[in-house]
């Protein structure tokens, strides 16, 4: 029997539930729910650890979140190996927090006194490089959004590196699934920059370059466009898609991430690619019901807005 720390324990819980993610028939069922009460019993039926008072969307999220960072933990305590690199996937979820702190101390938004504490503690944590290219984005252009942008950064950034310690066998399979991770990230740090009014020039310094299929000089034509769609036409047009507009980027780098997980959970699913593929369609899964949950609230069909959904 494997030991616990053994990654071949971990690429095999990965595999078994792989199979339990949700397909699109069973997201069309769950929106027949009436009310987010009912969402919630249905959804402790498949996850008995889920606390899902369901009072709000809100508090529905929270709990969403706190399954699927708890599944994560049972991953990295599985494989001492591959603790650093999956907490990716944690931080997908914490960075959000953390951003919002270290926003509110930057902008000034806390005592003069209390300033200093958030920066000390992140630094503490480990969060040096994002709480320096934070400070420095923000004292440069005052743009609260750039501290997201910067912790986005580093965490791929971070993950690039630690999935290289992995050594070759473990991270095949892997390269597509990242490099998609990068194209998707300056793809989004552009338009969304450029669309609320962020300079070139700020977005410039924040993308990632080499790292990811889109070559340095596309991703700094489409940065002077100086115009979220026109940025989002240069780039669709050297992908050779169909699409036009911003929201047609995105959603063809939502899908590129899908089909990349799961094309590295087949090609390679008794390697650690399995791992990294499961928690990624996991994740989406868990944005999809909070998704969902969300258009229950407000009362729209959420039949038809489930339809849209990437799976």
């Amino acid at each position: 029997m494997k030991i616990l720390s053994d990654p071949v324990y971990t690429v095999v819980k990965a595999s078994a539930r792989k199979g339990r993610l949700l397909t699109r028939e069973e997201f069309l069922e769950l929106s027949y729910s009436k009310d987010l009460k009912e969402l919630a019993n249905k959804l402790k039926e498949r996850v008995p650890t889920l606390e899902a008072p369901a009072l709000s969307a809100k508090a529905l999220e929270a709990s969403l979140y706190s399954a699927y960072l708890a599944e994560v933990d049972e991953f990295t305590k599985t494989s001492d190996r591959l603790k650093k690199a999956l907490s990716f996937f944690k931080r997908e979820v914490t960075d959000t927090e953390r951003a919002e702190v270290l926003k509110s101390a930057l902008a000034g938004n806390l005592p003069e006194k209390q300033r200093e504490e958030p920066l000390i503690r992140l630094k503490a944590e480990g969060f040096d490089r994002e709480v320096e290219a934070s400070s420095k984005a923000f004292m440069k252009y005052r743009i609260p959004g750039l501290v997201d942008v910067a912790f986005a950064r580093q965490r791929i950034l971070d993950l690039c590196e630690d999935i290289g310690k992995l050594g070759r066998e473990a991270r095949t399979g892997l390269t597509d699934f990242v490099k998609t991770k990068v194209d998707y990230f300056n793809s989004m740090t552009i338009i969304r920059g450029l669309k609320n009014g962020v300079p070139s020039a700020a977005i410039s310094e924040l993308l990632i370059y080499q790292l990811g299929s889109i070559p340095d000089e596309r991703l700094n034509e489409a940065t002077k466009q100086g115009d979220s769609e026109k940025a989002a036409a240069f780039l669709l047009s050297t992908l050779s898609s169909k699409g036009s507009g911003a929201r047609d980027l995105e959603r063809l780098y939502e899908e590129r991430l899908g089909k990349n997980a799961e094309r590295a959970y087949y090609r390679n699913y008794s390697n650690l690619a399995a791992v990294f593929s499961y928690l990624e369609l996991k994740l989406r899964e868990t944005k999809n019901l909070i998704r969902l949950a969300n258009i229950i609230e407000r009362e729209m069909d959420p039949k038809k807005s489930v339809q849209e959904f990437i799976y």
